[in-house]
């Protein structure tokens, strides 16, 4: 257990590195966010890699907050080892340390569109980037609950 204790620990270090630069992202896209095509077309290269790196660090912090929910789940005794990740899912919010199951899935499936999508149409970039704009601070929620949850229940 108490391994499984350091990798929470080593999980959630890692999760607030990427938590603190998407949250910089965000707020130094604030006024920049939401566009349209045209101010898409007039962005600047610091805008370009504020919105670069709200994406990077938008999948970062879901791909290690997925991990932290499976091993969150170990600790408090759950036989989710080697169970497909939405049995993980659906027991987290069983358990109350997510609140829908269904949302991570659509926050997953968006993300995998809008991180692998390499449009022509600038009108459907702009769009993109709003949408991920959104979503990257509902994920950044989240992730906070998470953390709390495992404080809570002295998981760490």
């Amino acid at each position: 257990m108490k391994f499984q204790r350091e990798r929470l620990k080593s999980y959630l270090s890692i999760a607030d590195k990427h938590l603190l630069r998407l949250k910089s992202s965000l707020k130094a896209l604030q006024a920049t966010i939401p566009i349209d095509t045209e101010k898409y077309r007039a962005l600047s290269e610091q805008e370009i890699s504020f919105i670069d790196q709200m994406s990077y660090r938008f999948g970062k912090l879901q791909d290690v907050t997925g991990s932290l929910l499976r091993v969150m789940l170990i600790i408090l005794g759950e036989d989710i080892e080697n169970a497909p990740f939405i049995d993980v899912l659906n027991r987290t919010e069983k358990l109350g340390i997510i609140d829908d199951a269904q949302e991570w899935i659509m926050l997953r499936e968006l993300r995998n569109i809008l991180t692998h999508e390499y449009s022509d149409n600038d009108d459907e970039i702009a769009k993109g980037i709003n949408k991920l704009f959104e979503i990257s601070k509902r994920l950044c929620e989240i992730y906070e609950k998470i953390k709390e949850y495992a404080r809570k229940r002295d998981l760490l």
